[in-house]
């Protein structure tokens, strides 16, 4: 009997011993004009793998809210796609998963959008990985520079020369426009607009987000070439009201030289407009440079998930980063997050988009506590910077006012 029950003991511990692992389900809150992109990956990586991957889409303007009230509540996700440049608020509030060794374990750590990595990092600790980026870039009518006498081979180097442009292209007549910017959106305005600043050696924040640096002589350039055109009836006059439909529609329509805009332009215009004859180029600061802003989405774990769903988030980034996935993930949104496989994912597409992925490394995003407040809020100083100095010339009190708005906000934001 004493044989029987050891037997019986051993045969039931070998069983618990040989039970598979409970499959995991992570879930991930991910932008709704992310959520496509992000659905096809996760039904590829569910396809190949017990643990499931599940995708909530979020209205974008609600993510942030949303988000950081299932944090309060204890209820939220275990991870999210979230705009890059809200990261810096969320790892500073305690509420991100650290990701450090795993990050910088990757092989192909040191070839993850730069500018991605720098917000995803808070007290030298990483906190996300790159998802979907983008870049923003200018496009140019080739046809439209070629009627005013420009080389349609030649993309602007300057604001000073897009404003040259400009003036050229809008004299064709006939309701044509040199520039076409979005100044309704601060998200735009912060998109398009900084770039030129950056690419001048200046910023509009320190490095560090906490300080703001808004007086700047490449400030001051880039507002007045801005107003000149402005001025002269060189920028399309929608771009004081429209929005970024309006910018493509407009752009499409072949009535404007030079549009700003971003990297997903080339797959848009190439899939909806094929007769657009177009290039793109990065975007210029006032008397030449180049630089871009780095947008997108990174993917964050909030702080406390489990070890078998963080096994599972970290097998999914892995599975993501592969060669096919980022073939994938440029088909869909334009660029891949591996700086490294930019020909291969390029590869079988229109090789404009590489403009963009060039200047990806260069890019920079602002490092903010607070970016809805400083930038993209309707009347917050941003907003009310860029119009009040382009459009109304304003140029000195709407920079003195801008920098002690921002100063105001940061004072009150940033981490202690």
């Amino acid at each position: 009997m004493k044989n029987w029950m050891l037997l019986t003991t051993a045969i039931a511990t070998a069983g618990l011993m040989s039970m598979p692992a409970q499959a995991e389900d992570l879930n991930l809150w991910v932008r709704t004009s992310s959520a496509g992109v992000l659905e096809k990956l996760a039904d590829l990586y569910n396809a190949s793998h017990d643990d499931k991957v599940v995708i909530t889409g979020i209205t974008a303007e609600q993510m942030v809210p949303k988000l950081g009230a299932s944090i309060a509540a204890g209820a939220a996700p275990d991870g999210a796609v979230l705009d890059l440049i809200y990261l810096p608020t969320f790892a500073a509030t305690d509420s991100l998963e650290d990701l450090t060794d795993f990050i910088d374990g990757l092989p192909y750590a040191a070839a993850l959008s730069p500018s991605h990595i720098r917000l995803a990092t808070f007290d030298g600790k990483k906190y996300g990985v790159p998802a979907l980026p983008d870049a923003s870039i200018i496009a140019y009518n080739k046809d439209l520079f070629a009627k005013a006498g420009l080389d349609p081979e030649k993309a602007p180097t300057s604001l000073a020369e897009i404003a040259e442009d400009a003036k050229k292209i809008t004299a064709l007549g006939n309701d044509t426009y040199g520039l076409f910017f979005v100044a309704s959106s601060g998200s735009w305005l912060v998109y398009d607009f900084t770039p030129h600043i950056w690419a001048a050696g200046a910023d509009i924040l320190s490095e560090d987000g906490r300080t703001a640096t808004i007086d700047t002589p490449a400030m001051r350039a880039t507002l007045a070439a801005y107003n000149d055109m402005w001025k002269a009836g060189a920028i399309h006059p929608t771009s004081r009201s429209g929005v970024g439909n309006d910018a493509v529609a407009a752009f499409a329509s072949g009535k404007v030289g030079v549009l700003m805009t971003g990297s997903y332009i080339v797959n848009l215009m190439t899939s909806q407009y094929p007769d657009v004859n177009f290039g793109v180029a990065a975007i210029p600061g006032p008397d030449g440079g180049a630089s871009s802003f780095a947008g997108g989405d990174t993917l964050s774990l909030m702080k406390g998930i489990s070890p078998e769903k963080k096994a599972v988030a970290e097998s999914f980034i892995d599975f993501y980063m592969q060669p096919e996935q980022q073939v994938l993930i440029t088909k869909e949104s334009g660029m891949p997050p591996r700086t490294d496989l930019a020909k291969e994912a390029y590869g079988a597409f229109d090789p404009r988009n590489l403009v963009a992925y060039d200047i990806l490394a260069k890019a920079k995003t602002p490092y903010t506590y607070a970016s809805d407040e400083l930038f993209v809020a309707r009347t917050g100083p941003w907003v009310n910077l860029l119009q009040s100095a382009i459009f109304d010339g304003n140029i000195d009190e709407a920079i003195a006012k801008a920098q002690a708005d921002f100063t105001r906000i940061l004072n009150r934001t940033n981490p202690k």
